[in-house]
């Protein structure tokens, strides 16, 4: 075993949260110049409005964009939709990615982001998880192909170490706040789920605030999203 992958693997072993996680593998990335990662859980269906859980290591519009779903329609998330197979970009202004989505690139560019690496890790069926990492300088096709083997490593790692702090946690919902949440999940308002569940709204009000206040959650979107993340709901 190598040096690198000793690094990754007593780095993710001490990683007790998801965020750890992503800040343990950063260390072992960097040296190979990719500044930032993140990981990207999704669960595609409905269609209409596909739930999202999304991790990065800089706070900046990248992650803005990011966790709103922006980058969705992006050529890496497009391929990781479909395949397993690592995408990978230079990052250069010739780039046919980057010529693609003009708008989204330029807000890409001026936070400091330029090539970059994902993979696709499918977890289960109709949900799968994105790993990707960036670096603040364009980088050569040849330079990717070369770091290529190292970060699928990185990437199943990442996924197996995401498994278990999440199988690990203590947070602990009933079987009527996940019957709600999944509801929720489907775009059933309050009220229609009351009716569904024969129970009055202020009922299922009720077993949302619980939720969202056990899963540390703004809103009842963002309780969905965490709920499915941390593996609670299915």
């Amino acid at each position: 075993m190598n040096n690198w992958q000793v690094d990754l693997f007593t780095g993710l072993e001490n990683a007790n949260g998801m965020q750890d996680v992503l800040d343990a593998t950063i260390k072992v990335i960097a040296p190979i110049g990719f500044e930032f990662c993140g990981f990207r859980s999704l669960i595609p269906l409905p269609l209409a409005t596909p739930k999202i859980m999304t991790l990065y290591t800089a706070e900046d519009k990248t992650y803005e964009r990011e966790r709103n779903g922006d980058y969705l329609e992006t050529p890496m998330s497009r391929h990781c939709a479909r395949s397993m197979t690592p995408f990978s970009w230079e990052g250069t202004t010739e780039d046919a990615v980057f010529k693609e989505i003009p708008d989204l690139c330029e807000e890409y560019y001026s936070s400091g982001h330029r090539g970059g690496w994902a993979q696709s890790l499918v977890e289960r069926k109709n949900m799968y998880s994105v790993f990707y990492a960036d670096s603040s300088d364009s980088l050569t096709k040849r330079y990717l192909d070369n770091v290529d083997f190292r970060m699928q490593w990185v990437a199943t790692a990442v996924l197996s170490r995401m498994n278990k702090v999440r199988s690990d946690t203590d947070i602990q919902l009933s079987l009527r706040e996940k019957e709600v949440l999944r509801w929720t999940s489907d775009g059933k308002t309050a009220d229609q789920i009351a009716e569904i569940l024969m129970l009055s709204p202020s009922t299922i009000n009720f077993h949302l605030r619980k939720a969202m206040q056990k899963l540390d959650a703004p809103n009842k979107t963002a309780a969905v999203t965490r709920a499915i993340f941390l593996k609670l709901l299915f």
